[in-house]
């Protein structure tokens, strides 16, 4: 930690060189962090005892360097040690690890940063820049977001309007919410565990912020590789030594190139905020040539914030339309029960190309991930939470809705604050979906109840 510290402020010095005029005492230094831990319980559906299938102990660490005009440092370390989903965790994160530098109408970042586009609350069509982690157990939902090496400036050229750049060359792949999901014994999924750092991998990003009186809007751009990849069959045998005929599959995590054209805004009338954003995803390759690339989407959102005493209220309506659309022949690859004597038949048909056949099933399975089983999907959602006590605790409950696939998420919490510096968390992620949608896949591992305790110093 020390070492980490003395890196930033090395960092700092050599950049305070540039700038000679500026007096040695009017840079500051913060180092802050947390100290977590916390389990998620669930029951077993197969015996209906309890069990705890993720359990976390947390290391917060923060560090702070800027001179309040020239330039920033900063680093946001995590250390996790514990289980997810009964696997073992021991792990040393760099969340964020940047430095920036400020000219007059400019500035320019660059290393391990997190970009989130978009202003609406729960749902942002127009934010490709920057991976998540869908699994990562935390009840601060922003543990999620994954950093990306990156170059990242911002021009400044009047109150008016602003440009934002980033240069992406490597990339950082989500982790999806299906890794958990448990295959049969003759399919292997292969993730992508690391920065794919070719040539081949660069992406870049473009928005103009523009201010009005009372009403904020701006235009976006992004092309490059999504952080949402997809999943390809890399490779299929056919065993037909036994009496049925078995598929012996490897499946593989695969970017693919995205286009996005975006805009939000955000404006405020009376006590009511309005919010909303709209993107259209134009990937690079074919989805009926490749599986593991969806379809072409238009997405748009629209939400509101309103507070009443100390209830606050946000709700958000969000939605989709796929110009491509074309109905699905087969079902998804996972999620669907092989009819081995169904397989049978189909492999007496003269030129019948199996493989082919299991490859249209995993594309269809990428529509399953992404929604994309159908032309129109519309979604709602809300969150309800209160301030009381002073602050000593703030009950909340967020519940989403899809109205096609009927995917139902509810996260009702409370935190209680009984002293400075410390929160006591304790809620239920629960994920209902009808027989063979996305929830009904993972609810299985991904419905639970949590409880943490946290120390801020």
């Amino acid at each position: 930690m020390s070492g980490l510290f003395s890196l930033i402020t090395s960092l700092a010095v050599c950049q305070n060189s540039m700038f000679s005029t500026v007096p040695q005492n009017t840079k500051s230094s913060h180092i802050y962090g947390f100290i977590r831990g916390g389990f998620y319980t669930a029951i077993d559906k197969n015996d209906d005892k309890l069990y705890v299938p993720s359990a976390f102990s947390d290391f917060g660490l923060k560090a702070e360097i800027e001179d309040f005009s020239h330039f920033k440092a900063f680093a946001d370390m995590r250390f996790r040690y514990g289980t997810e989903f009964g696997e073992h965790v021991n792990k040393l994160d760099i969340r964020e690890a940047y430095v920036k530098v400020n000219g007059r109408k400019w500035d320019i970042a660059a290393g391990q940063i997190i970009i989130k586009r978009g202003r609406a609350d729960f749902t942002n069509p127009t934010s490709s820049l920057s991976p998540r982690n869908m699994i990562y157990r935390s009840p601060d939902r922003e543990d999620m977001d994954m950093g990306n090496l990156l170059l990242a400036s911002r021009l400044y050229p009047s109150d008016f309007i602003d440009f934002e750049f980033e240069v992406i060359p490597y990339y950082r792949s989500s982790v999806l919410i299906i890794d958990p999901v448990p295959v049969p014994d003759y399919v292997t999924i292969r993730n992508i565990t690391s920065l794919i750092t070719g040539k081949e991998m660069f992406s870049y990003g473009f928005k103009a912020d523009f201010h009005v009186r009372s009403f904020d809007w701006s235009f976006s751009w992004f092309d490059g590789f999504d952080p949402m990849p997809g999943i390809t069959l890399s490779m299929f045998n056919l065993d037909l030594s036994g009496p049925e005929p078995v598929p012996y599959t490897e499946l593989t995590v695969e970017p693919y190139r995205n286009r996005v054209i975006g805009v939000d805004f955000e404006t405020i009338a009376g006590s009511v905020g309005f919010r909303g954003e709209a993107a259209w995803a134009i990937p690079d390759l074919s989805w009926q040539e490749y599986e593991y690339v969806p379809l072409p989407e238009i997405k748009w959102v629209a939400g509101f914030d309103w507070s009443s005493g100390s209830w606050h209220f946000t709700g958000e309506y969000s939605g989709k339309y796929l110009p491509d659309f074309i109905s699905p022949q087969v079902d998804p690859f996972i999620g669907t029960e092989p009819d081995y004597s169904k397989l049978a038949e189909m492999l007496s048909i003269p030129g019948f190309d199996i493989e082919g056949y299991f490859r249209q099933q995993v594309g269809v399975f990428n529509r399953l991930f992404n929604y994309q089983l159908e032309r129109y999907y519309h979604n709602a959602g809300l969150r309800v939470e209160s301030d009381l006590l002073y602050g000593k605790m703030q009950p909340s409950v967020f519940t989403m809705y899809n109205f096609n696939s009927r995917d139902l998420l509810v996260i009702p919490e409370m935190k209680l604050k009984p002293a400075d510096g410390l929160t006591i968390t304790a809620g239920a992620e629960l994920y209902y979906g009808r027989s063979g949608s996305l929830f009904d896949l993972v609810n299985d591992f991904m419905n639970g109840f949590y409880i943490s305790m946290r120390v801020d110093f």
